[in-house]
C-alpha cells in the first residue's frame, strides 16, 4: 500500500472539527452505519494512514467523503489498531505464542475507537448536530466533539 507523507506547513488546528466515536463495529460496518444516518458516502481509501508508532509502521484504516455542496472533505479514521506478534515462550525456543497489542493514532484518547474529522475552513459545521444524529444508532455507544486545540499530536491528522 502507498504511504502518506505529512508536513506541518499551512496547517491550522482550527481548520477542522473532530468527533470521537465509541463503537465495537468493524470499520466498514461503522462507515456503512454513518453513511445511512448522515446521508454521506464514506469510502475506504486505497492506502491506510501510515505512522511510525513505537518504532513500528502501523496502518490505520481510513475512509473519506467529499461533500460537493459544501466543498468539504471528511474522514473516518480508526484510532485503535490491534497488532499480532509472535513471541517465544519462556524456556522453549520452538514454542511461540501470539501476543496482541494495540496502537493508537491519538494516544490521549485511548478509549475512542474512531475519529470523524471534518475539514471546516469556513467554520460552517456544527459538530454537535452530527453527534446527535449518530448516537441514535444502537451500534454506537458514545460520540462527542473533541477540542482540536487539546490534541497533543495534531500532525497525525494531516491527511491531504
Amino acid at each position: 500500500m502507498k504511504k502518506k507523507r505529512f508536513s506541518l506547513s499551512d496547517f491550522e488546528i482550527s481548520d477542522f472539527k473532530l468527533i470521537g466515536i465509541h463503537s465495537q463495529q468493524e470499520p466498514h460496518k461503522l462507515a456503512y452505519l454513518i453513511n445511512s444516518v448522515l446521508g454521506t458516502s464514506f469510502k475506504r481509501m486505497v492506502s491506510n494512514l501510515e505512522l511510525s508508532v513505537n518504532g513500528k509502521q502501523v496502518g490505520f484504516p481510513i475512509f473519506d467523503y467529499f461533500n460537493e455542496e459544501w466543498d468539504t472533505k471528511s474522514y473516518l479514521i480508526c484510532n485503535k489498531v490491534s497488532l499480532e506478534q509472535a513471541s517465544v515462550v519462556a524456556n522453549n525456543l520452538f514454542e511461540t505464542e501470539d501476543l496482541v497489542t494495540s496502537e493508537f493514532l491519538l494516544k490521549d484518547y485511548k478509549r475512542v475507537d474512531y475519529l470523524l474529522k471534518i475539514d471546516d475552513e469556513l467554520d460552517i459545521f456544527n459538530p454537535q448536530l452530527i453527534v446527535e444524529k449518530i448516537v441514535k444508532t444502537h451500534q454506537i455507544s458514545m460520540a462527542y466533539t473533541i477540542d482540536s486545540s487539546a490534541i497533543k499530536h495534531p500532525e497525525h491528522l494531516i491527511l491531504d
